[in-house]
Parts: C-alpha cells; structure tokens; sequence
C-alpha cells in the first residue's frame, strides 16, 4: 500500500461524507470525544491543541470553546473552508489550515496532538512511520498524543464483505476485503445519491496493539494509558478501536 492522497480526498467529498455521516457526528457524539480526550490527557485551558485530519473542524471548535488555542489540518481545502467559517460564526480563532499533515514543521509547540476517526489507517506503514517522528518533535517535553484507530484483530472478527447504509433513496455502499500479505482493507466504496452513483474506493493500513506499539517504541513515544472505546473500557482482543494516549519514552527526553 501507498498513501493515496487522491483517495483520501475523492473519499471526503464534502456534501457526500457529511451527508450520510451526519448522524454518526453529531454534537453529542463531539462533546463526549472530546471531553474524554482533555480530561485522559489533563489538559487544561490555554494548552496548545494541535487537531490532524480536523474535517470540518467539529472536534477543533469544541475544544476553541472551551479556552484551548487550536490549530487544525486538513487536506481537503472545503473541509477548512466550512471550518473557518464555523469558528468565525462563534467568534472563535482557530488557526486552520489546509495541508498534508505529513508536511508539519514543529518542535515543542503543542501540548497536545490529536488525530482521531482512524485517520492514521490513510497513511501507508513508511509515511506513518514520519508522520509519528513529526509528532514527536511538535510535542512539549510533557505533551501528550492522543490517537484513535481500529483494532486489526476485531475488524479481521466481523468483515462484511457489503454493507449498505441506507438515508431515503440514497445509499452509502461499503465493499470489503482483506490484503493478509500487507494488513490492509480496501473499501470499493459507492454513494448514490439523489440517483447519481459516486465511486469513492479507499485503502487502509490496519495495526493490532503490539505492532502499533512496537511502531511507537522503536521512535522513541510510549504508551501510558490505552482504551478499548471512548467510553474508557479497557482494551482487550474484542474491542473495535485502539486508543492510545502517549508520551515521549523516558530514554528519549
């Protein structure tokens, strides 16, 4: 697998995504996230909050509401339109930008990173690999990073080979299958909406917790606190997601 930035974008085509994501985002859905994110990582207001793969910016506007200095990434440029637009309506200054997160130049800035929604499965295993030596330069001496993705070995559990998300007329088609050879799946994903079919086909890296963490330990971070789901379970085989707060190793400082 190579990171597909052309995918990535097709993918979060704006109207579509938010449409049939709408009730899967909502605000109570953000609230809980992000209340979770500063309360694990005790994070107190005026931190410096550094939000990857921001989207529309619904966790970075959260987090400007309630004192913290934000900055969001995005590569898709409607994404930041629609954030930037969202904060001034709220008299928030959030500083959003649109880019490849990999293209960060930071050192001992943030007080926390967050890159949530799975979006680090986007990168292949080389470009994940510079992604997380980025962010442990952009990280204070004491930040935190805070990571959500899915857990190889339950997905691997429940593959559908189809599943179909129905709104009215319209469908969200998601197409499964499973590269053993190199941990990913690929999406041949289709929207149809308002009768007009959109193909929108996806790769992404899986990782099981001994692999991430290994990924973790050989750049020099740590893991000091992992979750099975936002709700604070504790991570085991069966849980859907990997959540991970870390911090740089002791041996690296």
């Amino acid at each position: 697998m190579k990171t597909n930035l052309k995918e990535v974008n097709e993918l979060h085509n704006m109207d579509l995504y938010l449409y049939f994501y709408e009730d899967f985002i909502d605000e109570q859905r953000t609230s809980k996230e992000c209340e979770f994110i500063i309360q694990e990582c005790g994070l107190k207001p005026e931190m410096k909050i550094l939000d990857l793969a921001c989207g529309h910016g619904r966790h970075s506007i959260f987090f400007a509401k309630k004192g913290f200095k934000v900055s969001g990434i995005d590569l898709n440029s409607r994404f930041i339109e629609l954030a930037r637009k969202n904060a001034d309506q709220q008299d928030l200054t959030i500083d959003f930008k649109a880019d490849n997160m990999l293209n960060i130049e930071a050192e001992d800035v943030y007080d926390c990173v967050v890159l949530v929604f799975n979006s680090f499965g986007f990168l292949d295993k080389k470009d994940g690999i510079a992604l997380i030596q980025k962010l442990k330069s952009a990280i204070k001496r004491d930040g935190k990073i805070f990571i959500d993705i899915k857990n190889r070995d339950s997905i691997l559990k429940e593959l559908n080979p189809c599943q179909v998300l129905e709104k009215g007329t319209d469908l969200m088609i998601d197409r499964l299958s499973f590269n053993p050879q190199n941990g990913t799946t690929t999406n041949n994903r289709i929207y149809i909406k308002d009768g007009v079919r959109y193909d929108t086909p996806f790769t992404m890296q899986l990782y099981h917790f001994s692999e991430f963490e290994e990924l973790l330990a050989n750049n020099g971070l740590e893991i000091i606190q992992s979750y099975g789901s936002w709700s604070g379970e504790v991570f085991g085989a069966n849980s859907r997601r990997i959540i991970l707060i870390i911090e740089s190793s002791p041996v690296s400082k």
